[in-house]
């Protein structure tokens, strides 16, 4: 959005239009719950310090049309938000494992994700060494067609098919446990 059209905004939210308002708070909304989460990595509490941080605008709403930078201003009061949250859970236990836990969860799921990625970069690579047994896997497995039909597709017997597989499966798991050191039982 133009900066004159926020600023015609922000002149009808301190006349007290909530219709602006709400334009306002749907354009920063998800920029601020972003910067909210980076530090207390709770989801329901982000919720409600992002809340907090545009019912502070709503109430300062005559102040508004004398700021220059909303973006900056509504960001000085997310990290003042953050602050005074952060201040209060020091002090309340209960919080302060709910923010771990919550810390914990994506620092997980962000290895997870990058795990998961450089495992399937290494299937893919020996999968890319296979030849025709690659062909069998991305049928079965990627395309999820029954022996019979990638029997039908690559113009083979069934039980190559099945040959095919069980080697694949063999070679991946064998390859896993070397380079990953992962068994399978």
């Amino acid at each position: 959005m133009a900066l004159f059209n926020e600023e015609l905004l922000l002149i009808n939210v301190s006349q007290g239009n909530r219709e602006s308002f709400s334009e306002i708070y749907n354009m920063y909304f998800s920029d601020i719950h972003k910067y909210v989460f980076k530090f207390v990595k709770a989801d329901d509490y982000t919720d409600d310090l992002c809340q907090e941080i545009f019912m502070k605008v709503w109430e300062n709403r005559e102040k508004l049309p004398k700021i220059i930078h909303f973006r900056a201003y509504i960001f000085t009061i997310a990290k003042n938000q953050v602050y005074d949250f952060l201040r209060y859970t020091s002090r309340d236990e209960r919080v302060r494992v709910q923010i771990q836990n919550g810390i914990r969860l994506t620092a997980n799921s962000t290895e997870d994700t990058f795990q998961s990625e450089e495992y399937m970069s290494h299937v893919q690579a020996v999968l890319d060494s296979m030849g025709r047994s690659q062909e069998v896997f991305t049928l079965c497995r990627e395309m999820n067609q029954t022996y019979d039909q990638a029997a039908e597709t690559l113009g083979i017997s069934r039980n190559a098919v099945k040959r095919h597989m069980i080697k694949t499966m063999k070679y991946l798991k064998h390859s896993a446990r070397k380079n990953f050191g992962l068994s399978f039982n």
